[in-house]
């Protein structure tokens, strides 16, 4: 697996969503403050885009992971302290930024690991209060829940999306699918409802396979009818379809996130294998997921 580090100027200096800041989400939190902050060479407020950080084992400290040039004293941009909530599990939580973490090159295992947390190379934050996890994670674990990072823009001006305890796929969204696809569904790995009444709906599908073409679609529904969908064509072998030694099991996206913003849904999802597990942010119009610009890749392989 590629693994992918965003540059601290692309997370620095990019809008948020892409979305139009000058106006906020009619049922955004408008009692978040936002904080006046500069990036180092701006002389305005601008929102920072959100970013997906590794987290230790009990979830007090964040890693924004960066590469630095050998025997560098590498200094921190102004607009790193922008940050200033993690979100996890649709809750953010208020951060600080305390500095820089060199690579500690004799025992990094490359690993994005509880583990090797402290090894790898990056930018540090802290919780203020308390932690993120309800309990310590096995240090040899992957970091499979990646919090996201982000400003008190991203927090005053998007409706964070509440998820909800049950997910039901009925018999007409499952017939829904088949006739879309003209398949007959294998396997429904996974489902998830959110929104302030459980209206979304996130549905994992597998489809029996024609031949050696494999297909397994996310599919979003909003009260009960498809939404948008995403394909993941592939060629069937048994060992390795859509992910490496995935068996020719489909898992899908699984919805981190989901905020709304001037009526447009966002969502972030992941979307794990055996070596790791990939973040990505999608735009949903037009009965389509569109990519946006936040993604990350952390290799979780076992050592």
């Amino acid at each position: 697996m590629k693994k992918l580090i965003p540059t601290i100027a692309a997370v620095a200096l990019m809008a948020c969503n892409g979305a139009n800041q000058n106006q906020s989400s009619q049922n955004a939190d408008s009692s978040i403050p936002v904080e006046t902050c500069h990036g180092a060479s701006l002389q305005t407020p601008t929102p920072h885009q959100p970013v997906f950080v590794l987290s230790d084992q009990l979830g007090t400290k964040f890693l924004l992971q960066s590469q630095f040039q050998d025997g560098a004293n590498p200094t921190a941009d102004d607009s790193l302290k922008c940050y200033k909530y993690a979100i996890y599990n649709g809750k953010p939580f208020p951060v600080t930024f305390k500095g820089v973490q060199l690579e500690n090159e004799e025992k990094n295992t490359s690993r994005d690991t509880y583990r090797n947390f402290d090894n790898l190379p990056g930018w540090v934050y802290t919780m203020n209060n308390g932690k993120l996890l309800e309990n310590p994670k096995d240090e040899w674990d992957g970091i499979w829940d990646a919090p996201l990072l982000v400003d008190s823009f991203f927090v005053a001006e998007n409706q964070i999306l509440p998820f909800q305890e049950k997910s039901v796929v009925t018999p007409a969204m499952k017939t829904a699918l088949e006739k879309k696809f003209s398949r007959k569904i294998q396997a429904l790995p996974s489902s998830s409802s959110f929104g302030n009444n459980g209206e979304y709906q996130m549905v994992n599908v597998q489809f029996k396979n024609k031949g050696t073409d494999a297909l397994g679609v996310s599919a979003l529904f909003l009260n009960g009818e498809i939404l948008a969908v995403k394909e993941f064509p592939a060629e069937w072998n048994e060992e390795s379809v859509w992910r490496v030694d995935d068996m020719g099991e489909f898992r899908g996206l699984y919805v981190d996130l989901a905020t709304v913003n001037n009526n447009v849904l966002t969502i972030y999802t992941a979307n794990s294998g055996a070596e790791g597990c990939n973040y990505d942010q999608y735009i949903i119009k037009d009965g389509a997921f569109f990519q946006g610009t936040i993604n990350a890749s952390f290799y979780q392989a076992p050592e």
